[in-house]
C-alpha cells in the first residue's frame, strides 16, 4: 500500500507541475459553466440557469458526464504512454514495485487530480441552495456519480495508455471506448427502435441517471466498481507482458 500511495502522490504532483493541468480544468470549468448558466440552440435543448426557475444542478451533472470523454482521456493519456516513450517506464519497474502497484498508483494520482476540478465546482451546489432549496439526494447522488464515471473513464484511459508509447493513440482510443459505453443506450433511439435492455445495461449514462436522482442501487455500483478494476487489471496485463517481448 505504501508503494501505490508513494507513486499516486507523484502521479498528483507531476499534474500540477505542468501548466496543461491548469489549462485542463480551466476550459473544463469555463464550459460547465457556459452550460449551466446558459441555453445553447441545437446543442444543449434547455432553458438558461435562470429562465428555468429551477433548483437542480441535473444539467450541469449531464453536461460534466459529456465534456469527461475528451477532458479525461486528454489527461490519463500519458500516465503510461509518456512513461513508455521516455524509457522511464523500466526504471520504475526497476524498483521494488509490482506492475499492479504501479497501475494502481498511477490510476488513483488521476482520481486525486478529477476529486480536485470536481471540488472546484462546489460553487455552483452554493448558488442553487442560496437561491433555492434543492434536493440533498439528487445533489449528493450527483456528485458521487459523477466522481464514479470520472474514476471509471480514468480507468479506461489508463489501459489505453498502456497500450502504446504514443499519447495521441492513447487519447484517441480512450475518447472511442468512453464514448461508446457512455452513448451505446442511445443507439436504439438513432435507429428508430426500442431500448435495448443489453445496451442500457452497458451504458456508463444509464447507471449514472440511476445513482443521480438519489438512489443507490448495487447494480450501479457493481457495474463501475467491475468497470474500474477490468480496466485496472488489463493495464498491469499490458504491462506484464512487455517480460515477453
Amino acid at each position: 500500500m505504501k508503494n501505490i500511495l508513494t507513486i499516486a502522490r507523484r502521479e498528483f504532483h507531476a499534474y500540477f507541475g505542468s501548466p496543461v493541468a491548469y489549462i485542463a480544468i480551466a476550459v473544463y470549468l469555463v464550459l460547465l459553466g457556459v452550460t449551466f448558466f446558459f441555453k445553447i440552440p441545437f446543442l444543449l435543448p434547455k432553458d438558461g440557469f435562470f429562465e428555468a426557475k429551477e433548483a437542480t444542478l441535473r444539467p450541469m451533472f449531464e453536461w460534466s458526464i459529456f465534456l469527461f470523454t475528451i477532458f479525461l482521456p486528454a489527461i490519463s493519456m500519458r500516465l503510461l504512454a509518456e512513461e513508455r516513450k521516455m524509457g522511464t517506464l523500466e526504471i520504475l519497474l526497476t524498483l521494488p514495485v509490482t506492475d499492479t502497484e504501479v497501475v494502481l498508483g498511477k490510476w488513483l494520482g488521476a482520481v486525486g487530480f478529477l476529486a480536485v476540478a470536481v471540488a472546484l465546482t462546489l460553487a455552483y451546489p452554493i448558488l442553487v441552495v442560496a437561491l433555492g432549496k434543492p434536493d440533498v439526494g439528487p445533489l449528493v447522488g450527483g456528485y458521487f456519480g459523477v466522481l464514479l464515471v470520472g474514476a471509471s473513464y480514468l480507468a479506461v484511459g489508463l489501459l489505453a495508455s498502456s497500450w502504446t508509447n504514443s499519447q495521441i493513440t492513447a487519447f484517441i482510443a480512450a475518447i472511442v471506448i468512453c464514448s461508446f459505453f457512455t452513448f451505446v443506450d442511445r443507439v436504439p433511439e438513432a435507429l428508430g427502435i426500442h431500448a435495448v435492455e443489453a445496451f442500457q445495461v452497458m451504458s456508463f449514462n444509464h447507471h449514472f441517471r440511476s445513482i443521480a436522482r438519489g438512489v443507490i442501487d448495487t447494480r450501479d455500483l457493481v457495474f463501475f466498481a467491475s468497470v474500474i478494476l477490468g480496466a485496472i487489471t488489463l493495464a498491469g496485463h499490458s504491462l506484464e507482458s512487455r517480460k515477453w517481448r
